[in-house]
């Protein structure tokens, strides 16, 4: 069965995700969630014309000789919006043959270069390592077969199509699993989960933070469209996560085009075949309830990254997609950082929550039913990842390459 392509996002879909040392959490965490999150809460708030002059250029790729500009706008999320609109009008989409990647993408964002998705790919045609394992239970008693694949919860659409692999894992098993399966919730149910856990008991988000702190987060807001003065009642990991949708939106991503989304929407699984390793309160408390002190150093943090968002997503996405597992955990680590708040905290957003995730895939080994789970790709490289942490429990996987036919070795 061919990769089929997601469908054209459209233009207004946000995520919600962390900044430049936290973007581990972009192929890991809760950042499907945040996908979700970040549509509604952005409702909540106007955003505001401000006086600055941004101007961001995209193009088709299979013209990419013809540019469409923005124009001058108020903002880079505003200005990226209108480009991609602008292609997208010009070059309405057409029936594609499986394997396609035309499509309009991001090239410019205020006269920086933009990485296009045909530089993060692969260049050679050489076997590539996939972050997809398989599992086999041990035991005579029990028969399952568990697939691990690693994702990237926000891309682009000229990323696709994914390797076959993934979608031939998906095709043999039985059972679908998230970290959190959000067709469980409604969005309203969603939302006000959300707030309960957003929102300040005390005080605003300016007296929540340092003078510094706080002007640094206003102008930044003004460069992405995010209007801090409605946000005083909200903790500062949300104007953390708030601020990394836009500055990744802003480029070009969308989580519409985000791995564990491709697969959700392909509606082809019961509800009963659905499951989920973590809960929605997990995460919302995971993220909401850190210590302020713990909140206002991964916000300072991000917001000293700012600058180097581009550079730094291309970075992951490309080491993602060339399955390069050292350069990938190298940059996790670089960007873990050096403040001990904030290392301690991204420790519990992937060590801590990897012994858990790999205690949950032991158990589905543990059955006669076949398995596809997807998790940020973060969870699968480094000493305690999930991948480590089954095999130490003495379950053998197998990694897959792009060479690989899976159908083939039924």
């Amino acid at each position: 069965m061919p990769m089929r392509m997601p469908e054209q996002a459209p233009s207004s879909g946000l995520l919600i995700t962390p900044l430049r040392k936290s973007l581990r959490k972009l192929s890991g965490c809760y950042a499907l969630l945040m996908s979700l999150l970040g549509a509604l809460l952005l409702a909540l708030f106007s955003t505001g014309a401000y006086a600055q002059s941004h101007i961001s250029v995209a193009q088709h790729t299979s013209n990419p000789e013809t540019s469409y500009s923005s124009g001058a706008q108020p903002n880079r999320v505003l200005a990226a919006r209108i480009a991609l609109q602008q292609c997208q009008q010009a070059n309405p989409p057409v029936a594609a043959s499986p394997g396609t990647t035309d499509a309009c993408e991001l090239v410019v964002m205020d006269g920086e270069q933009i990485t296009t998705a045909a530089q993060l790919r692969p260049q050679h045609e050489a076997a590539t390592p996939l972050y997809l394992w398989r599992f086999r239970s041990d035991s005579r008693n029990d028969s399952a077969t568990v697939y691990v694949g690693g994702t990237v919860h926000i891309l682009k659409q000229t990323l696709y199509p994914l390797p076959e692999q993934f979608q031939q894992a998906y095709d043999a098993s039985q059972n679908l699993v998230f970290e959190v399966d959000l067709s469980r919730y409604a969005p309203a149910q969603v939302q006000n989960k959300t707030m309960q856990y957003a929102q300040l008991s005390e005080g605003s988000l300016r007296q929540s933070l340092p003078t510094e702190t706080y002007q640094a987060l206003v102008d930044a807001g003004l460069l992405y469209g995010m209007p801090v003065g409605q946000m005083q009642n909200f903790k500062p990991m949300l104007a953390f996560q708030q601020l990394g949708v836009l500055g990744m939106f802003a480029l070009g991503y969308d989580p519409a085009f985000g791995v564990d989304h491709y697969f959700g929407q392909l509606g082809e699984r019961d509800a009963e075949h659905i499951l989920q390793l973590e809960t929605l309160e997990q995460q919302l408390g995971l993220l909401f309830n850190q210590p302020l002190d713990v909140q206002v150093a991964v916000l300072e943090q991000a917001l000293e990254e700012l600058d180097s968002l581009e550079t730094t997503t291309s970075a992951l996405v490309r080491a993602y997609f060339h399955g390069d597992d050292a350069t990938l955990f190298a940059l996790m680590d670089e960007q873990a950082g050096d403040h001990p708040l904030a290392k301690a905290f991204n420790a519990q957003l992937i060590d801590q929550r990897n012994r858990g995730m790999a205690k949950k895939i032991q158990g589905y080994l543990g059955t006669d039913d076949s398995y596809f789970v997807l998790v940020g790709a973060a969870h699968l490289v480094g000493p305690m990842s999930i991948i480590a942490l089954l095999q130490r429990a003495g379950f053998s996987g197998t990694r897959l390459y792009s060479s690989q036919s899976l159908s083939a070795q039924r």
